[in-house]
């Protein structure tokens, strides 16, 4: 129990009681259950065994609760479950009014995936009710609580089939159809009374079987016709009264299977729609390539493809290989392949990478191959950017030298010379049509036109001071600063860097800060800005958070910045030298070899000591967060986003080659199939490193 911190009391069963608890390491939420054992000598209660042994025949899936861990304490054991937010019984108990349409047809789809789930593997749960269903934060329903399963046999030679749960199925579509139970008895005798009350007396015409069960003829009833579902549940629709009727028939050979109902269910193109939009606001039918992919696909393969990234078992869930080619060290890498989730066995993923041996070259991440290189370039490459829409790389050599190379074929289509070798590089996709921005050496920033790289605008910034450009998420701002000057960095509103007004300087703004060492755009604002900087009055590290605005006025645009946050870094904290930013509110900082979560208010979430030497490149997404180590090692997080605050949890390492030939890595980047890392080797060159997700191309089950 050392490794959790109990936060709270969830609820007490029949044999334990179940904590909120939180990782004191990774920082994860999870459900612990403590079994106390009344007495030694009567060994483990039968139901936790079953829990236990069904949730360990059964491998994870989406849809069925998370057994993490079991491990003995005091005189009694814990089970470890993923935490989950509420049950479906409280759902239905706090709803204003019977649920809609809609979340009747996602629950039910959600517990149908989960019970098919559960049959396929011969498990049969016999305690199926809404308490015993679980809603995460973010409408996702997992069945939990197996300490009544049994295992049943295929042939049907046991006693426990799967219509012992279908029947239970239809039970729990009455209760979301109705607003509560549709046979709300206090006791056994009640219950069945309730059931002839709707379902009508069963016979030996209508039940031949009923005459076989043990206690047939120890109590009567007298008989009752069925009363039409229309006339108890009105507002129903006849499709969910019909299969409401086929789950509850007393037969239960005829009853409706799980699987045949999902199979129907899934015949519903809309239900796969909105389940994706719900799941997936960036899940836009733009992004669907018609005639070959479906939203059903979409949804099933998306739904694999994240259950693979975060359980990451080698050979299982991804294939690892060595991509070799630089005969130099690689400087830079980049996707050129978009980063849109596809299924429809178009996909592939791309890299381009600059190296020191003067070459720019693009790779196949699948295949793991060469697809094109350069021509030897007069000097070496140091950095690139790339434009997946455009299907265009830009590079630049130590000397300045810009180009731009089809993506396709590596040809190349332009090039522009600086007088001084640059400093940053910074791809922008406006509205109003793509761009490149260019820092030199000298402090000087060039806006240039791609892929033509022609001229636009050329402005001072800081004179003879290497300059670092970050462009916001709308590509409405960009921020220019120098590293650890008493010079203030600036804000420039990018439309006055494309279209010049003659002898007036681009719109822009300095912010009050100075000795900025740092500093990220939040992702999910359009122009949230967060610098690390030194404190004016003790010279400690802080962190300051600016909304930037414009607003037009009769000489022009005027720049608004607002102040929204600040905080002061511990002062026991090695100064960062990596940040990014996630979501509105969290901001990632890389100390050495730890990786600290902050609000922008200061509020610490979580720090990982997950490598063992220090960190060199940091990557993060709405979904995961990748880090790069000299310890020969990528490590994998992923976001959960259940709480108020995003919770990162530490999933795995991706290990790279061997330490007798390898110094470690130096970047990791990645796309919605894949990762990639450079792994310097110790003889000064590099290689890729591509670990690429298994998936289920081209069907409509990627989902078991």
């Amino acid at each position: 129990m050392d490794q959790y911190s109990i936060l709270g009391r969830i609820g007490e069963g029949a044999h334990g009681i179940v904590f909120k608890a939180k990782h004191v390491e990774t920082g994860e939420i999870v459900a612990l259950k403590k079994v106390a054992l009344r007495r030694l000598e009567d060994g483990i209660p039968n139901q936790a065994l079953r829990e236990i042994k069904a949730l360990q025949e059964i491998e994870d899936n989406q849809h069925v609760v998370q057994l993490k861990a079991v491990f003995p304490h005091g005189a009694g054991f814990v089970l470890a479950f993923e935490f989950m937010l509420s049950d479906l019984a409280e759902v239905v108990r706090h709803a204003q009014r019977p649920l809609v349409q809609a979340q009747v047809k996602s629950y039910l789809q959600m517990l149908l995936k989960g019970v098919a789930f559960c049959h396929a593997n011969n498990i049969v749960h016999r305690d199926l009710k809404p308490a015993n269903l679980l809603i995460s934060a973010s409408g996702q329903l997992k069945i939990a609580d197996f300490g009544l399963a049994r295992v049943f046999s295929p042939d049907g030679s046991r006693l426990y089939t799967h219509q012992v749960a279908t029947r239970a199925v239809g039970c729990i579509l009455g209760e979301l159809l109705n607003g509560s139970p549709l046979f709300p008895g206090e006791n056994d005798i009640e219950q069945l009374c309730c059931v002839l009350r709707i379902l009508g007396t069963p016979s030996p015409q209508v039940w031949p079987e009923i005459t076989e069960l043990p206690d047939y003829n120890k109590i009567s009833f007298k008989e009752q016709a069925p009363v039409p579902l229309e006339e108890v549940l009105p507002d129903a629709s006849p499709q969910a009264l019909d299969l409401l009727g086929q789950f509850l028939l007393y037969p239960p050979r005829q009853r409706i299977s799980a699987s045949q109902v999902w199979n129907e269910v899934s015949r519903t193109k809309e239900l796969w729609r909105q389940l994706c939009l719900r799941r997936w606001s960036s899940c836009k039918a733009s992004q669907m390539t018609l005639g070959t992919q479906t939203w059903k696909q979409y949804y099933l393969c998306r739904s694999e493809l994240e259950f693979r990234m975060e359980s990451g078992r080698p050979e299982k869930d991804f294939i690892c290989k060595a991509i070799a080619g630089h005969n130099g060290g690689i400087d830079e890498l980049a996707y050129i392949s978009t980063n849109e989730c596809r299924f429809d066995g178009q996909e592939k993923s791309v890299v381009c990478t600059v190296s020191s041996d003067g070459t720019v070259r693009a790779w196949d991440v699948q295949e793991g191959t060469e697809i094109w290189s350069s021509p030897l370039q007069p000097a070496a490459l140091v950095n690139l950017v790339t434009y997946p829409r455009l299907q265009l790389v830009v590079t630049v050599d130590k000397l300045g030298l810009i180009k731009a190379w089809k993506a396709e074929n590596g040809r190349e289509r332009a090039s522009f010379p600086l007088p001084t070798y640059s400093s940053a590089l910074q791809a922008c996709d406006h509205p109003e049509g793509p761009f490149l921005l260019v820092a030199s050496a000298e402090g000087v920033l060039y806006a240039l036109t791609v892929p033509q790289l022609q001229l636009l605008s050329r402005t001072s910034v800081f004179p003879s001071s290497p300059t670092s450009l970050l462009c916001s998420p709308d590509c409405q701002w960009v921020l220019a600063s120098t590293q650890d000057s008493d010079l203030g960095p600036k804000v420039f509103y990018t439309r006055s860097l494309l279209c010049l007004v003659e002898d007036e300087p681009p719109v822009s703004t300095t912010l009050p800060i100075w000795l900025t060492s740092r500093a990220c755009w939040a992702p999910d604002e359009a122009a949230r800005l967060m610098v690390m900087h030194r404190n004016n009055d003790s010279g400690q590290l802080a962190i300051t958070t600016y909304e930037l605005g414009a607003k037009q006025s009769q000489e022009g645009v005027d720049v608004v910045v607002q102040q929204i946050a600040s905080f002061l870094l511990p002062d026991t904290m090695t100064p960062p030298h990596l940040m990014k930013g996630h979501g509105s509110q969290v901001i990632l900082l890389v100390s050495g070899s730890e990786l600290v979560l902050f609000t922008i208010q200061g509020l610490q979430l979580a720090a990982f000591q997950d490598h063992q030497r220090p960190v060199t490149s940091l990557w993060v997404d709405q979904s995961r967060v990748l880090t790069a180590s000299f310890d020969l090692s990528l490590r994998v997080y992923v976001w959960n986003k259940e709480n108020k605050f995003p919770v990162l949890k530490s999933c795995y390492h991706l290990l790279g080659g061997s330490h007798r030939w390898a110094s470690g890595f130096t970047h990791v980047e990645s796309d919605s199939m894949s990762i990639v890392g450079v792994e310097a080797r110790s003889i000064g060159t590099s290689i890729l490193r591509s670990y690429c997700f298994n998936m289920q191309r081209g069907s409509d089950d990627c989902v078991d």
